[in-house]
């Protein structure tokens, strides 16, 4: 009788067991049914549902990213693709929940984001769905800066040094046209400064000398013809 018994409690353990493992949810889908936002969860006790993972589709099919959790807390391997597929960046939320660690950044065409020589690099700010958003390759007393947009291409990049902005500064749309390029010198502008729309057409061209513009600046039109000058040039 205790044999039965024992073997009657073992055998719901082995069903609650199976019964409680992890599946995925569909949360949201694309106009054609694929899905687009997925949830791993466990069932828990009461009808509680727990999240595990998350993971988001780009509407060609292409994983956009794969998240974890431990409750509401990231953690474990977090990694984010491009649209084609490429892996854009890795990071572990084990070490720090809020921005991560160990982070590795890589091209759409699956190369190293950055190949200069770098002592290290830190990921100064994430977005709310703890992408990266800022990222420094830092080598000596001097660091590359780069933000990005929602679609991962570049949004900014340019030089610091000692804390401030040094040399010149690109600025992109999301396209990856360009939107501006500034000079800086210990943080303040200082040479040509020149933006342009987001077809490549150009806006204003100028120039600064110790933060305050000089010389003589250019306006264009949307057609990209000359549409006006303004001297500022006070020597």
């Amino acid at each position: 009788m205790k044999n039965k018994s024992f073997i009657t409690i073992v055998a719901a353990v082995l069903l609650f067991a199976s019964c409680n493992r992890p599946y995925d949810t569909v949360y949201s889908t694309y106009k054609d049914g694929s899905p687009k936002l997925v949830f791993t969860v466990i069932d828990g006790k009461g009808g509680e549902v727990t999240r595990l993972g998350e993971k988001m589709y780009y509407e060609n099919g292409k994983l956009m990213y794969d998240k974890h959790f431990d409750g509401n807390k990231p953690c474990g391997i977090w990694k984010f693709y491009y649209e084609n597929g490429q892996l854009h960046a890795e990071g572990s939320f084990d070490k720090n929940d809020s921005i991560g660690s160990d982070w590795k950044l890589f091209k759409d065409n699956g190369e190293d984001f950055y190949t200069e020589q770098y002592d290290s690099m830190v990921v100064l700010a994430v977005t709310a769905d703890h992408r990266p958003l800022s990222v420094s390759y830092f080598k000596d007393n001097t660091e590359m800066r780069f933000q990005f947009n929602e679609n991962y291409t570049i949004n900014t990049r340019g030089l610091v040094k000692n804390g401030l902005k040094e040399g010149r500064w690109e600025f992109f749309y999301a396209n990856g046209q360009k939107m501006l390029e500034a000079n800086y010198s210990k943080g303040i502008e200082n040479g040509a400064y020149n933006s342009y729309r987001d077809n490549g057409i150009p806006y204003f061209r100028g120039f600064y000398i110790n933060g305050q513009r000089a010389n003589i600046w250019e306006f264009y039109d949307e057609a990209g013809n000359l549409a006006g000058r303004q001297d500022f040039d006070t020597h």
